[in-house]
């Protein structure tokens, strides 16, 4: 698959304007290896302006080399190529380029503050790869006294689309908007004023499959006068209130209240597909410091509730193993060795001051979707936390796909993970690669999931390895 991607010689020279100590701010970001669909595109989609053809050049490139490395064919290229261009790209907001390499808002959805995150589904034995993204929208109001919360975006791009896509129904989304905020933007201004810290609260993903186009909607609740987290039991009220007699929820519950391991989960976001609610669900995703893969057996089972698993559960630690680098006798009570703490800079830890715990721990999620008993469950490791560098990182997830006879896109994912990373070396740091996800399917495959970031504030974006939204490359300060 090595002519998936076609070679481009690469610009060596960053372009741009220089700005205080001879920092460079790009115009437009250098990269190589531009597709084939890339290019057709390039001949006839009009420059706008210095934003969006930044996030265009950048976000629009990897999305490209992605769907080209899965496989997708050269209409689903194109197809998917059109849509982020024009229903993706203007709501990435504000760039690098006016900003002196700094974000104005700092996006939850990555550690640098860019607002976009890929995700690669691996393929099976029988089918392809998938390709998504999760977008925080932002406009220049993003942040300010009109919209302290980033909100506004989202809801404009969600009315759009509702336009234009048949499939998409906001009636659950408009319930836990309601629900999950207020409605005095006045007072979350002299909130903000006073020094409360708002963050991301909103966010979009978009899956490109091959029945098409899927959306969903994820919240972060943030009510006037909050101190802290959500406790659950406002989560459980706001979800009760659009479904009182959800079955899913019960049996979570009785497992949150009854083991040791479901005390510890924390519940931080809830997601919801875009459609009509009799074929929607509910994600409602949990944080737990615990990341021994006793824990992981324990909430992946329910406290045993679940049944069957072990096969499954013995290939999710082989998976944890190869992406972490342990050993096969790494002991299953042992919490997982963390990275080194310079793995984040202050910027980024300042960004998650209300919830420094999403940085580290394992995640999951629990789908408590109308009439389902048992929840299906997703586990996420942060892999800049507990993984190696990018090149050593990936090439471990490939050598596990390869001994599950799911090997055939590993080369391409990696000239594509190269693709991305035009700005450094895959082996020289970590964080291209943010987390990867396993849920167990009915048929006893497991469906994994790598996550990717642009890392569009990275300086080495910018040049001579200065300090951009809180990043340094060797031979910066």
């Amino acid at each position: 698959m090595g002519d998936l991607i076609k070679q481009e010689a690469a610009t060596t020279e960053p372009v741009g304007t220089v700005g205080k100590n001879g920092v460079i701010f790009a115009v437009e970001p250098i990269l190589s290896q531009p597709t084939q669909a890339w290019e057709t595109l390039s001949k006839c989609l009009p420059s706008r302006d210095a934003d969006k053809d930044y996030w265009w050049n950048l976000t629009g490139r990897h999305m490209a080399a992605m769907v080209c490395a899965a496989g997708y064919s050269a209409e689903k290229q194109l197809e998917a190529l059109l849509y982020y261009y024009h229903w993706t790209v203007p709501y990435l907001g504000p760039s690098p380029v006016t900003n002196r390499g700094k974000s104005r808002w700092n996006s939850l959805l990555t550690v640098d503050g860019t607002p976009i995150e890929y995700s690669w589904k691996w393929n099976t034995a029988t089918t392809k790869p998938d390709i998504r993204f999760t977008m925080e929208p932002m406009n220049r109001f993003t942040g300010t006294s009109l919209d302290p919360l980033n909100q506004l975006p989202s809801r404009e791009l969600l009315y759009q689309l509702e336009k234009v896509l048949d499939t998409v129904d906001l009636t659950w989304v408009n319930y836990f908007f309601s629900a999950f905020f207020d409605h005095d933007t006045a007072k979350y201004v002299k909130e903000k004023a006073a020094g409360a810290h708002l963050v991301s609260s909103v966010s979009l993903a978009f899956e490109f499959v091959p029945k098409g186009l899927s959306l969903k909607t994820y919240f972060a609740p943030r009510k006037l006068g909050q101190v802290g987290l959500w406790p659950l039991a406002q989560w459980e009220a706001a979800i009760r209130g659009l479904e009182p007699n959800n079955l899913g929820l019960d049996t979570l519950d009785q497992f949150l209240a009854s083991t040791s391991e479901g005390k510890l989960l924390s519940p931080f976001m809830l997601a919801v597909d875009n459609v009509a609610p009799a074929a929607s669900r509910m994600k409602f995703y949990f944080q737990t410091p615990r990341t021994s893969f006793h824990s992981v057996r324990e909430i992946m089972t329910m406290g045993g509730l679940i049944t069957g698993l072990d096969r499954q559960l013995a290939d999710l630690r082989e998976l944890i193993l190869a992406v972490t680098g342990l050993p096969a006798d790494f002991p299953e009570d042992a919490e997982m060795p963390a990275a080194d703490e310079k793995t984040y800079s202050p910027a980024a830890k300042d960004n998650f001051v209300d919830r420094p715990d999403l940085l580290s721990g394992y995640m999951y999620y629990f789908d408590i979707a109308p009439g389902a008993r048992i929840p299906e469950i997703k586990f996420y490791t942060p892999t800049r936390h507990y993984g190696r560098d990018d090149r050593t990182l990936a090439d471990g997830i490939v050598s596990w796909m390869e001994a599950k006879g799911r090997g055939a896109y590993g080369q391409a994912y990696l000239e594509m993970l190269e693709s991305l990373a035009e700005h450094r070396k895959l082996s020289e740091g970590q964080g291209l690669q943010t987390y990867v996800s396993c849920l167990f399917k009915k048929n006893g495959e497991l469906d994994i999931t790598t996550y990717l970031a642009p890392e569009a504030y990275h300086a080495a974006r910018h040049g001579n390895g200065q300090v951009a939204n809180g990043y340094t490359t060797p031979g910066g300060p």
